[in-house]
C-alpha cells in the first residue's frame, strides 16, 4: 500500500444545488470545506428535461422556462454567498438527467459535496435515486450530507482491506483541516482485523498525523452508525466491480450514508 500526502488533492469541489434546505446544508458545508482546502467550488444547477411533460403539462415550455429562471436565481444565491466568505467560486447551469451530468462533471472534479436527499425527498432508509446514481457512477469521491457540520475535527475510517484511495481520502482531509483520524474495523467470524488496522495507523503515524486504531464486535452497520455520532465525517470505501453493494454486505453503504449522525465521503476503488 502506499499512502503519501500528495496522493489526492481538492481543488476543484462540484456541489449540486437545488434550492432544497438539505441542498442549503451541503453548500454550507463546502462553503466552509473550501476555506480550509483553498479549494474552487463549482455549484451546478441541472435542469432535468426528462422531467417536462412528464404527466400531460399542457406546454412544457412554460415548465422549462421556469426552470431555468429557478435555477439562474438559485447558482446567484449561492454565488454570494461564497463571494462573502471570499471562497473561488464558478457557477453552471446544465440540461440533461441530473447523475448523468454530475458524473460526467465529476471527471474533471477532486471532490462532489451533495446532499443524498433533494426535493423530492426520499422513502424513509433510502437514498434518493439520483444521489444513488450520482454515487454509483462518480470518478471522484462524494461526501454526502445530511446534516449541518461547520468543521471537520474526527473523523471515522472503517477500513476492511487496504483500500487505499479511501485512506488517502482521510489522510487529506486530515492535513487540510488539522482533523485526526480513528481506523475502525469489525472483527467477525474467521476474521481478526487487528494485524491490518495497525498496519494502516502506523503508516497514517508516519504522516505525523494524530490517529488510534480501533477493532469492536457486532454488525458492521450498527457499529459504524452508532459511531458516527461521535465524529464529525465518516469515509467509507466502495469497491468498484459491486457498486454499492460491495462494502461489507448488501445494501450497507446506502444504509450507512442514510442512517450516520454525520457527514459520509463514498470513495470508489477504481
Amino acid at each position: 500500500m502506499t499512502m503519501t500526502e500528495n496522493n489526492m488533492k481538492f481543488d476543484k469541489v462540484l456541489v449540486p444545488v437545488d434550492g432544497s434546505t438539505s441542498s442549503d446544508v451541503a453548500v454550507d458545508l463546502a462553503l466552509h470545506s473550501a476555506q480550509d482546502f483553498s479549494a474552487t467550488l463549482e455549484f451546478v444547477y441541472v435542469i432535468d428535461v426528462n422531467s417536462f411533460n412528464k404527466f400531460g403539462t399542457v406546454d412544457p415550455t412554460q415548465d422549462y422556462l421556469k426552470a431555468k429562471v429557478e435555477g439562474k436565481m438559485i447558482l446567484e444565491r449561492v454565488a454570494k454567498l461564497a463571494e462573502k466568505k471570499g471562497v473561488k467560486h464558478k457557477e453552471i447551469l446544465a440540461e440533461g438527467a441530473p447523475w448523468e451530468i454530475l458524473n460526467e462533471l465529476s471527471q474533471e472534479a477532486d471532490m462532489m459535496i451533495m446532499s443524498v436527499t433533494g426535493r423530492s425527498g426520499m422513502m424513509a432508509g433510502r437514498i434518493g435515486s439520483t444521489a444513488k446514481k450520482v454515487i454509483e457512477g462518480s470518478y471522484c469521491p462524494v461526501l454526502t450530507v445530511k446534516h449541518t457540520s461547520d468543521r471537520i475535527e474526527k473523523i471515522l475510517l472503517p477500513v476492511y482491506d487496504e483500500n487505499v484511495p479511501a485512506i488517502d481520502d482521510a489522510i487529506q482531509t486530515a492535513l487540510r483541516s488539522n482533523s485526526r483520524i480513528t481506523v475502525l474495523s469489525v472483527k467477525e467470524k474467521d476474521h481478526d482485523p487487528q494485524e491490518l488496522v495497525d498496519k494502516i495507523v502506523g503508516d497514517i503515524r508516519k504522516l505525523k498525523i494524530e490517529v488510534e486504531g480501533l477493532v469492536m464486535e457486532g454488525d458492521p452497520v450498527e457499529v459504524i452508525v452508532g459511531m458516527s455520532g461521535k465524529f464529525d465525517l465518516v469515509v467509507v470505501g466502495v469497491d468498484r466491480r459491486g457498486g454499492l453493494q460491495s462494502i461489507l454486505h448488501g445494501g450497507a453503504t446506502e444504509r450507512i450514508i442514510t442512517m450516520a449522525a454525520c457527514p459520509v465521503t463514498v470513495v470508489r476503488n477504481r
